[in-house]
């Protein structure tokens, strides 16, 4: 089946992005004119709004892009500059450099990062998952740059302090999902929730990661598929390795309002991205490996078990 179909085309997200603009300058607060004006004076060039927004910031990047490889980005909660630190640390060259500027706009932040290069992959997903062979390719080539991007946070392993009652926060989520579920996922949500205790035990990896992988925060390059960067890194989490992991089915799959659609080959890909995990990770202990599904099954439940069609969202992602 060709599910490019269910995937929101490129117009779509602009309008989404004119909305979201038209919000930020809803509140009293600067001008677009007050922080276009101060953006082409940190460029040195004229700017204009970058094609993805964010729900809670307004990004402008060069109007010409060979002028600077930068962005400019205005946001009224001040990011945690320790955990992008940490972010660059852990994930190297998926993470873009980030640097704070000292000037505000009334209560606005102001944030000078790396022009990340190419398209969001929201703005490519319905050619990417198409039938075309060719974008076949490009997505295994996504699929096994995502696997490097966590297994990043494998290898390189900053220090970072583990925040005090996770155990019980993640046991207390799982039983607010476990309300209403069917036999099958219930019996899944039981054995995630006996075998958390593996994801804190003293060898196993916390890491800062990414609490919002969706299709609009990763970029790729449209003509190889390879990630080029990952960004908005405002709401990332400290939390035990792969908690985050449910990002991967923004890359396997289309999430509609009743359930969540992947692709024909998604076994596969699937398959290929833990291969290439555990190629690049080396050598992972049974106990490990067993932490590791552990850690993804959390991950979708705490994702998707708040929404009103968890149910069709759970039964896709975690009975496979």
């Amino acid at each position: 089946m060709d599910i490019s179909k269910y995937a929101a085309e490129a117009k779509s997200y602009n309008k989404l992005s004119a909305f979201q603009i038209s919000r930020f300058f809803e509140r009293q607060g600067p001008t677009r004119a007050d922080c276009d004006r101060l953006a082409a004076e940190i460029l040195s060039c004229p700017v204009s709004p970058t094609p993805i927004q964010g729900a809670t910031s307004y990004t402008v990047a060069a109007a010409d892009s060979n002028q600077a490889r930068k962005i400019v980005q205005f946001c009224f909660k001040k990011l945690a500059m320790k955990h992008l630190e940490l972010a660059k640390q852990s994930y190297e060259d998926f993470v873009p450099n980030c640097k704070y500027h000292s000037t505000m706009l009334r209560d606005v932040h102001v944030y000078e990062w790396d022009l990340v290069p190419g398209p969001a992959f929201c703005l490519v997903r319905h050619q990417f998952l198409g039938l075309n062979s060719g974008m076949e390719q490009y997505l295994y080539q996504t699929v096994e740059d995502f696997a490097r991007f966590f297994a990043s946070a494998w290898n390189n392993r900053p220090a970072v302090e583990q925040p005090l009652g996770l155990l019980d926060q993640y046991s207390e989520i799982l039983d607010q999902v476990s309300q209403g579920l069917p036999e099958q996922l219930q019996a899944k949500l039981d054995k995630v929730q006996q075998r958390l205790p593996l994801l804190f035990r003293p060898s196993y990896p916390i890491a800062l990661q990414h609490d919002d992988l969706l299709e609009n925060n990763i970029h790729v390059n449209e003509a190889t598929g390879h990630i080029t960067g990952i960004i908005d890194w405002a709401d990332a989490i400290i939390a035990p390795f792969d908690v985050s992991l449910s990002g991967l089915e923004t890359i396997l799959g289309v999430q509609t309002l009743t359930s969540w659609h992947f692709h024909p080959n998604y076994s596969s890909l699937r398959e290929y991205f833990w291969e290439t995990l555990y190629r690049k990770i080396g050598n992972v202990s049974g106990e490990d490996r067993r932490s590791i599904e552990v850690a993804r099954l959390f991950g979708l439940f705490r994702t998707y078990g708040f929404e009103d069609k968890a149910v069709f969202y759970l039964e896709a992602s975690c009975l496979i």
